[in-house]
């Protein structure tokens, strides 16, 4: 992880967590961990500013149900701290995923049914700071589950994690979701239905009310991807996000994961750091861009936008709900 000055403060909606470096080694801040700490927030929010995430939802992965509450209890004591500005709301990313498309999240886990109880509970362990929530169209009762989350609490609905069809993600989006989570991961790889072959890609990148975040990293989709979802998204519906991994901006080596793996971190082929197996990226957001110049397939102009407007656009409502929009003259 580097310092930057070369950026405005950026937006990031999909912050998983960060290593951070600590009296003799350094320390891996995961905000679904079930042991985090207060002052591994408040360390982890002074890094990401200081690498030029000047504002970011903290994220958690699917955890048992006793872990998010508390976790996200804490996150919402940390927003009120004076150091803790920077961190806008929370991002449920999970558990209510399909199974077989869970990438790094525990499978025993995952929930493949809408339960309005347990999501409120979450809400109000939050203290209402939940801003965002990942959601499968394809779980039992999605379309009823994603308009309660965004009717009754006004909470952003992002679709991901899902094996869906066309007709599972027009229901979400008629329902009420206006997100696509890190676009191109974890979708299914299953044989296409009724002969409609990539129908349900199309669906998420075209549909008018859905904001498609894409994670820009150079490892998790390759230049030709970002080059047509760029084509295919309008300029303003387009968001970038790092999904960084606690062991963003790790040394080198093998450390312990929540799931009870071992995480390795090292170069790829191409000579990228990244982890084995995939636990996020190993870039935060200002690092992404960079990528994103550099592989030049997105017109300058979409750059900028993608990870300051554009995401505050995305969750405007919930944070005007719990009044942390932020002043663009500030970031």
């Amino acid at each position: 992880m580097k310092q930057t000055s070369s950026h405005p403060g950026l937006v990031d909606l999909h912050v998983n967590g960060l290593t951070v470096p600590v009296p003799g080694g350094v320390e891996t801040v995961n905000f679904s961990a079930p042991d985090l700490t207060l002052a591994q927030v408040r360390r982890a929010t002074e890094s990401f500013v200081s690498a030029g995430t000047a504002a970011f939802l903290a994220t958690l992965m699917t955890s048992t149900p006793e872990t998010i509450v508390r976790n996200v209890s804490l996150l919402s004591q940390a927003m009120q701290e004076p150091w803790g500005k920077p961190i806008l709301g929370i991002h449920l990313e999970g558990p209510f995923f399909s199974r077989e498309c869970r990438g790094a999240h525990p499978a025993e886990l995952i929930q493949e049914e809408g339960d309005i109880g347990l999501f409120r509970r979450f809400f109000e362990a939050a203290d209402g700071a939940v801003v965002m929530t990942t959601v499968s169209p394809a779980i039992k009762g999605a379309p009823k589950f994603i308009s309660q989350i965004t009717k009754e609490m006004g909470v952003v609905v992002s679709i991901g994690h899902h094996n869906a069809d066309v007709s599972q993600i027009e229901e979400a989006f008629e329902a009420g979701a206006t997100g696509v989570t890190h676009a191109g991961n974890a979708w299914s790889k299953s044989p296409p239905r009724n002969g409609r072959k990539n129908c349900d890609v199309l669906a998420q990148l075209l549909n008018e009310k859905a904001y498609v975040m894409v994670i820009p990293d150079g490892v998790h989709v390759d230049a030709t991807f970002i080059k047509y979802v760029s084509m295919a998204v309008k300029p303003s519906r387009l968001v970038w996000v790092s999904d960084c991994s606690p062991f963003a901006g790790a040394p080198e080596g093998f450390y312990p994961w929540s799931t009870g793996e071992t995480v390795e971190v090292r170069k790829n082929e191409a000579g990228a750091v990244r982890t084995y197996p995939l636990t996020g990226s190993y870039l935060l957001l200002a690092e992404c861009l960079d990528v994103l110049r550099g592989l030049g397939v997105v017109p300058k102009s979409r750059v900028l936008a993608g990870a300051i407007q554009n995401p505050l656009s995305l969750v405007r409502e919930p944070l005007e709900r719990l009044h942390r929009f932020p002043d663009l003259g500030t970031l």
